[in-house]
């Protein structure tokens, strides 16, 4: 359960105790029907996992809309989605990471739990780090094996290099980050805590990532607060570093099965500057649901692609939201009835994610997600991650979980947004290498430069602007590189879109 300094922003207390809303949940999932049910599905996550080839997958814990599916249904697992994490722990030969804000133990028989201890107990090394703040509550990591390295983040306060630290508020698994198999090595992370009502009446989505470099990353993180790169040896205090003192990340894109993914740690990289920058593409349409939001600045952008043409809806938590500007004020009367707030006494909208142009395959469908609620407090003072997915299918997937939960919440089904753009993603598979194509200087002044590696007989340019349309094309015979004059362009973000032969090219440019 979350304690109320998860919910910091701009110097005041984002008032929760989730304690006070979901005392009482634990009595209301897993019964034993359910664990039989549970039982079951754990055999069928196990084997799922194994054969399938998608390199990126995406589970729910409410329902789905599979209606508006566009070649891949939307996943609901209810209350066995920590039967699935179970199940990939299970498939650890090596190492487990685990940076996890609160576990409590599980009704039944707890998964996890069963998991990790079983996972050291054939060999697996193990660390594991908890937030202070949920230290004396988190039954979950007292239930572990003792001799499970664990480390627990420092009290909120003033961080030893300068400005303040709240909590360590990620939720992510690493597993096998160094093993020979690299169709055996994977990041988890999402939205969900670790206690009975996250999987059995919250909402909450739940990431894995197959990819080797990705878990490289991660790691990298997780061994700045550990203090130490050793796989299953303690932590050293003297090294560890959290929140303001941790420094900034080196790497933050990755290509995973053909597929654009960024990646961003808080505090020290921004990342409320990508969540702004991220809102600022959606030029189709775009949909968010945050269990705390307090930003306004966002919410006044996420509106302000309304006026220029986005269709836009919000769903936010009450209990933790309903405070806020963005909740009683920016949204209602920049929204309308495309905002609805998620009001319940037992149960949470967790979710932290954004979806853009999931309707317009060409314009760069995405989804922002993570552990990291849109606050000051998020952005400046907690360990949080955040991972932003090009892809258009994956954009798919959460609209179809969002339209679901829209019409749950609101009674009102989310209108169907219909784009001119017919083409499949091409900036998925456009940037698989930075060699094959390449623009520059980014940002531009007034030229930009593109090379494209065995270009086609006709080499075809056209830059859009932010609503699709197009402000600038060229066309070029015989040519690996071309010259745009791009003087003419206003500040902004604009989408470069290439044609060469048979193959298609699309980065985003800022001037």
């Amino acid at each position: 359960m979350k304690s109320t300094t998860e919910y910091v922003a701009c110097g005041a207390t984002e008032k929760k105790g989730k304690q006070a809303n979901k005392q009482n949940k634990g009595l209301l999932v897993k019964t034993v029907a359910i664990s039989f049910a549970l039982a079951a599905f754990s055999f069928n996550a196990g084997a799922q996992i194994g054969k399938t080839n998608a390199k990126i997958k995406v589970y729910f814990t409410q329902p789905v809309n599979t209606t508006i599916n566009t070649g891949v249904n939307a996943v609901s697992l209810g209350s066995a989605m920590f039967d699935t994490l179970g199940a990939y722990i299970n498939r650890a030969k090596y190492t487990v990471d685990i940076a996890q804000y609160e576990y409590q133990t599980l009704s039944g028989t707890d998964p996890i739990k069963t998991a990790i201890n079983a996972a050291y107990a054939r060999g697996v090394k193990i660390r594991y780090i908890q937030d202070q703040s949920q230290a004396s509550s988190n039954s979950g990591v007292t239930s572990l094996t003792s001799a499970i390295p664990k480390l627990t983040s420092p009290a909120a306060g003033t961080a030893p290099c300068g400005g303040s630290y709240n909590i360590m508020h990620n939720k992510f698994v690493i597993i096998d980050v160094n093993g020979p198999d690299t169709n055996n090595v994977f990041v988890l992370t999402g939205s969900a805590d670790w206690d009975n009502a996250m999987q059995g009446g919250d909402y909450n989505n739940q990431l894995v990532f197959q990819s080797k470099q990705l878990a490289k990353a991660y790691t990298n993180e997780f061994d700045i607060m550990w203090g130490d790169t050793t796989h299953g040896g303690a932590s050293n205090s003297t090294n560890s570093k959290f929140g303001p003192c941790k420094p900034a990340t080196t790497q933050h894109i990755f290509y995973i099965g053909g597929s654009k993914v960024e990646l961003y740690f808080s505090p020290s990289d921004g990342v409320n500057n990508e969540i702004v920058s991220t809102i600022a593409t959606a030029s189709t349409d775009l949909y968010c649901g945050m269990f705390t939001f307090s930003e306004t600045t966002d919410a006044t952008d996420i509106v302000n692609r309304k006026t220029a043409g986005a269709k836009a809806y919000v769903i936010l938590d009450n209990y933790s939201s309903g405070s806020y500007t963005p909740y009683t004020s920016t949204f209602p009367s920049g929204l309308g009835s495309d905002f609805t707030g998620f009001v319940s006494s037992n149960y949470l909208y967790h979710n932290k994610y954004l979806i853009v142009n999931p309707s317009a395959p060409c314009d760069d469908p995405k989804v922002l997600t993570g552990s990291h609620n849109w606050t000051s407090s998020a952005n400046s003072e907690n360990d949080e991650n955040t991972v932003i997915i090009h892809n258009d299918t994956i954009a798919n997937i959460y609209l179809q979980a969002f339209s679901e939960d829209f019409k749950v919440i609101s009674g009102n089904a989310v209108t169907a947004v219909t784009s001119s753009c017919t083409a499949t993603t091409g900036i998925n598979t456009i940037e698989n290498s930075e060699s094959e194509f390449n623009v520059f200087p980014n940002p531009i002044i007034n030229e930009l430069n593109i090379n494209v590696k065995n270009a086609g007989e006709t080499l075809s340019v056209s830059i859009t602007d932010q609503l699709g349309r197009k402000v600038l094309e060229n066309i070029v015979n015989q040519t690996n590189e071309m010259q745009l004059n791009t003087s003419s362009l206003s500040s902004g973000i604009y989408i470069v879109t290439v044609t060469s032969g048979n193959n298609h090219y699309a980065k985003k440019i800022i001037k």
